[in-house]
């Protein structure tokens, strides 16, 4: 591929042949990569969760338990958010179990802070 450059009065310019950047290669892969790892810790920082309200959580687990809808719970402990995907299947008092594939949670309702 060869761009025209006939255009230009100077016979250097026309006559000059694009290597197709080829010396910069390993410098553009080696920002590509430094790139794309400066924004995957941006998007893992600015990851925000914001908590539904008691009610909603509450409707939202009363909705899965009545229509046995599988559900993903994002829930705390300590300092860490924990995921589990299953199924509600009691409410003991102020906490929820719910059943995975491979074991069996109680968490309590007031460390959720997001389903879908």
């Amino acid at each position: 591929m060869s761009v025209d450059r006939s255009y230009s009065p100077f016979e250097v310019i026309r006559a000059y042949h694009d290597r197709g950047m080829m010396k910069w290669g390993a410098f553009a892969t080696g920002e590509l990569t430094e790139a794309q790892c400066t924004f995957e810790k941006e998007q893992k920082k600015d990851e925000v969760i914001h908590p539904l309200s008691p009610h909603a959580i509450l409707h939202l687990l009363n909705q899965s338990f009545t229509n046995q809808v599988q559900i993903k719970v994002t829930y705390q402990t300590k300092n860490t958010l924990q995921v589990v995907y299953g199924f509600v299947s009691e409410f003991i008092s102020s906490q929820v179990r719910i059943k995975s594939t491979d074991k069996i949670y109680l968490i309590s309702i007031d460390q959720i802070i997001k389903i879908s």
